[in-house]
């Protein structure tokens, strides 16, 4: 998946428009849709953290399709999946309680 793609993912994913993307993030509509139509083009760094700040996603994840932050806490997650297997059940019934009171 490449920079056009990830990008219009995130966009449909959001549930917004991409003149309503381009508006928040402050790039004419052309110019945003040159980069999520068949061209592809590229916007210059200022451009791709204005879009990544209106989208709430790193400029290194519309890059790369990874986010440093994002990597960290899925491998905490990982873990914590680890160390429930080892509980019983009443354990995990309590544990499903201060999960659900914190959220």
């Amino acid at each position: 998946m490449n920079f056009k793609e990830r990008l219009r993912e995130e966009i449909e994913y959001k549930g917004y428009l991409i003149k309503e993307i381009a508006a928040i993030a402050g790039v004419n509509n052309n110019t945003f849709l040159s980069y999520v139509d068949a061209r592809g083009s590229l916007p210059n760094v200022e451009t791709g953290v204005k879009i990544a700040k209106a989208l709430g996603v790193s400029v290194e994840y519309l890059v790369t399709g990874e986010d440093s932050i994002h990597s960290q806490k899925l491998s905490e997650i990982q873990q914590i999946i680890t160390d429930l297997t080892v509980l019983n059940e009443t354990q995990l019934s309590d544990i499903k309680k201060m999960i659900h009171a914190l959220v």
